[in-house]
């Protein structure tokens, strides 16, 4: 049997395109979140939703860039920063 190699290419992570990423999630988030509140007449405390949009979108960033694959949302961040 042969050995498989354990030396695979480690990628750098990428934190301008962390960066970019996130916050094109963040902007997406805090849309979201702003149209809940307004539709429950703004019964929510706002500051919980930027608080929620920022963890989420700083979480899915990380895990958009360590997953490497480019799609839309790098179109996007690409485009507007």
């Amino acid at each position: 049997m042969a050995k498989k190699s354990g030396h695979q290419k480690k990628r750098r992570f990428s934190w301008r395109r962390f960066f970019k990423v996130g916050l094109v999630y963040f902007t997406l988030f805090l849309a979201i979140f702003g149209m809940v509140d307004y539709y429950a007449m703004m019964a929510f405390n706002f500051l919980w939703f930027v608080a929620l949009a920022a963890v989420l979108a700083a979480v899915l960033g990380y895990l958009h860039v360590k997953r490497g694959r480019h799609d839309h949302v790098d179109d996007v961040a690409d485009e507007l920063f």
